[in-house]
This record gives C-alpha cells, sequence and structure tokens, in this order.
C-alpha cells in the first residue's frame, strides 16, 4: 500500500471517531486502481471546514469557502474538502456559489469524469456510483453526467481531457469529444496560467501525437494563446518533449511569433531557455564553430536541442547531430565555462591600466575568451597579464590589439 494512504487513512480515522464521514477521493483512488505512481491524497468528508481545522494540530485555510483546508500530517499535506455541490458556471470556469451537502454521491456528481468521481474508504473498498472502474476497464474517457453541462460548466476540463489522454492513451468518447469541440471556444474564459499548467502536463505525456492532432480538430488549439497563431499543419509536424521546447520550434520556423510568447505569461527563465533554444538553432543554420556553441549554451539546453534536432526534420539534420554531438562532448573539457571563470576581474584591469571602469572592461574579457579557448591562453592572472602588457593598448578610454 503506497505510504501516502498509509499515513492518510490517520486523517479518516481521526474524521470518523468524531462521528463524520471520510474518504479517500479523485485521482488518488483512480491511480491506484489503475496500478500508477501516487504523488498526493485527497480526501472527502461531510464535516465542515471549521471543524476539520478543530480536530487537526496543524491545518492551513487555502480556501475555507470552497471547503478546503490543508492537514499536516508528518509534514504531508492532504486537502481535505467537505462535501460540496456546485451552483450555474455563468463564466464558464468557476461556479458562482458553493454549497455544503452531507451526501458523498453528491460531491462525486459535481466531478469531471466518471474515472476520477471515485472515492475509497479506509479499508480501500471502492465506491462507485458513476462506473469510473467501467471506463477504466475499457480505456475510455467519459464525462460525469452530460458532457455539454460538464464543459459549459468550466472550460478547463477539456485541457483535462486531453491531458489524461496524453498520460494513459485512452480513447475520448464520441459525446465527450463532441462536447469539447463545440465549448472549445470558452476556453477564452480560462485563465492563461491554468492553461499552460494543463499544457505542460500534456506535453511530459507518453501519447502526445494523437493528443496534438485532436487539439487542432476540437479548437482547442485556436483557443490557446500564441498556439492559435501557428499553422495547424507545422503545429502537427513537430515533436517536443515539453511546451516550451514546442513554443521554442515554432518560433524558429517563424520568428514573427516571438511577439506572441508574453500571452502565455510564462516565468522569466522559461522565455529564456526558449530564446536560447532558438539561438542555437539558428548558430547550427549558420555554421557556428562548434566550439562557440559549446562555450556559449547551457549543457542541458544543448542536450534538449540535440533530442529536438534528432526527432524533427530538419535540412541538415545529420551535419547539426554531429556539431550537436561534439559540442556536448567538448563542454565539460573547455578551460572556461562562462566570463566569470577568467582568472581575472574588472577591478583588478582597472587596477592594472590604472584607469576608471567602462565599456573598455567587457570588451578586454570578450579578446580574453577568444584567446582562451581558440589560442590556448593559459587561464592565469599572471599569464593574463603578461599577454594583456604585450598585445592591449589604452588610448582615449579605449583599448585596442597592437597586433604583437
Amino acid at each position: 500500500m503506497n505510504e501516502l494512504f498509509i499515513t492518510g487513512k490517520q486523517i479518516l480515522e481521526t474524521l470518523q471517531k468524531s462521528d463524520y464521514e471520510a474518504y479517500f477521493v479523485g485521482g488518488c483512488v483512480r491511480d491506484y486502481q489503475m496500478g500508477r505512481p501516487i504523488n498526493d491524497v485527497d480526501i472527502t468528508t461531510d464535516a465542515l471546514p471549521e471543524e476539520v481545522e478543530s480536530l487537526f494540530e496543524n491545518t492551513v485555510d487555502v480556501g475555507k469557502e470552497h471547503g478546503t483546508i490543508i492537514v499536516l500530517i508528518d509534514d504531508i499535506p492532504f486537502e481535505v474538502t467537505t462535501f460540496r455541490v456546485e451552483s450555474e458556471y455563468s463564466d464558464h470556469r468557476r461556479p458562482d456559489s458553493v454549497s455544503f451537502t452531507e451526501e458523498l454521491e453528491g460531491d462525486l456528481e459535481r466531478r469531471d469524469f466518471t474515472m476520477n468521481a471515485m472515492a475509497m474508504d479506509k479499508k480501500y473498498q471502492l465506491i462507485d456510483p458513476y462506473s469510473g472502474m467501467e471506463a477504466i476497464q475499457q480505456k475510455r474517457i467519459s464525462t460525469v453526467g452530460p458532457a455539454e453541462a460538464r464543459f459549459d460548466e468550466d472550460a478547463l476540463r477539456i485541457l483535462r481531457a486531453i491531458r489524461f489522454k496524453a498520460q494513459l492513451g485512452f480513447t475520448i468518447d464520441e459525446e465527450t469529444l463532441t462536447a469539447m469541440e463545440r465549448h472549445s471556444g470558452h476556453l477564452q474564459h480560462v485563465a492563461i496560467e491554468r492553461s499552460i499548467t494543463e499544457l505542460k502536463k500534456t506535453y511530459a505525456a507518453k501519447y502526445l501525437e494523437e493528443v496534438k492532432n485532436l487539439m487542432v480538430q476540437t479548437g482547442i488549439k485556436k483557443n490557446i494563446p500564441f498556439l492559435k497563431e501557428v499553422d495547424d499543419n507545422k503545429f502537427m509536424s513537430t515533436t517536443a518533449f515539453s511546451f516550451i521546447e514546442e513554443v521554442a520550434l515554432q518560433v524558429y520556423m517563424k520568428e514573427s511569433l516571438l511577439k506572441y510568447i508574453s500571452y502565455l505569461k510564462l516565468s522569466n527563465r522559461e522565455k529564456s531557455n526558449i530564446i536560447e533554444m532558438v539561438d542555437i538553432l539558428k548558430d547550427l543554420e549558420y555554421d557556428k564553430h562548434v566550439k562557440a556553441i559549446s562555450y556559449k549554451y547551457n549543457y542541458d539546453t544543448l542536450k534538449n536541442v540535440e533530442a529536438l534536432v534528432n526527432e524533427n526534420q530538419f535540412s541538415d539534420k545529420l551535419r547539426w547531430h554531429d556539431i550537436l554531438g561534439n559540442a556536448i562532448e567538448m563542454k565539460p573539457l573547455l578551460p572556461i565555462q562562462k566570463t566569470s571563470d577568467i582568472d581575472i576581474n574588472g577591478k583588478e584591469l582597472m587596477q592594472h591600466f590604472e584607469r576608471r571602469g567602462g565599456r573598455w572592461i567587457k570588451e578586454l574579457f570578450t579578446i580574453l575568451e577568444q584567446e582562451i579557448l581558440y589560442n590556448q591562453l593559459q587561464n592565469d592572472k599572471k599569464k593574463l597579464l603578461e599577454w594583456i602588457d604585450v598585445h592591449v593598448e589604452f588610448k582615449e578610454g579605449n583599448i585596442s590589439l597592437t597586433g604583437s
């Protein structure tokens, strides 16, 4: 039995000792039944949030108005939510109001897909009023109740459907698929951060290729910022191993797409990663020297681009593969990995020339980089200063090479 269930069982037992119902619920139950890894465990109960807080020493209020309290057991967080039913979803994303109920079945009825509308008691006995196990056995994704209503309530469920298909390889039933297509326009009401979270999980999954075609077929793609600007055929013909890599590939193939990245609200690190991958591909295209590529770029990014080159149809694929392979192999053997590895700093250069700082320092570091990397100048402070004395002059605030 998974340790999270064993620890979480303490919460069920504590609630039941106080005459409340409590069950494991949702994705953890689905994954347990399928023998998949379990990373978190959710619990549902008829106890009100205030009652949950009173029974446990370590709790965090993450949405009491919606019935959710985090209970910490041995520093492990468990989301404990009161049985609830929801009102209309006028914005196609969140219920206008939430009310609590005393019935487990009513709580399960509000969930998205039948395989997620299952619960287990502390003895791991299954409660399955909407035939979730049947759907799992048939490898089928279907909604709890009418698909039209489920997607009209919350458009994010459309992206969850394709994410589960990508992760599990299941078939989306016809009624569900038709409703996804009819309501894909409602994705415009979903916060882009939530959509991107689902897409990142989708791209990390095993069955992505089928899903990309489905995103075009159902209209999902044309309702996601950035992706809607991408040509359908180019989108379906690329192979990427993450959503960030997908964006990078599309920007490389059509540079004008770069201006749409901001709509995705990615982190600065993710945006920098995209630009770096695009720049590597451009350097390959323009036949940049292998050592320059090795020195300029992050090792992990080089490996990612190597995988992209291997899986996609580039006109000079074999040559690019060789360059990247050599650059990756060379990377740990370079005498320096970055400018700050040079065995002299800006302050020491100012003291050496008895000059104030300025642009000349950056220019001199660039020169030293090239000499160390290509001409085997030893990266030793004494040797560097000796070379500078012979080859570099400082005149009128600028440096120049003497040619000696």
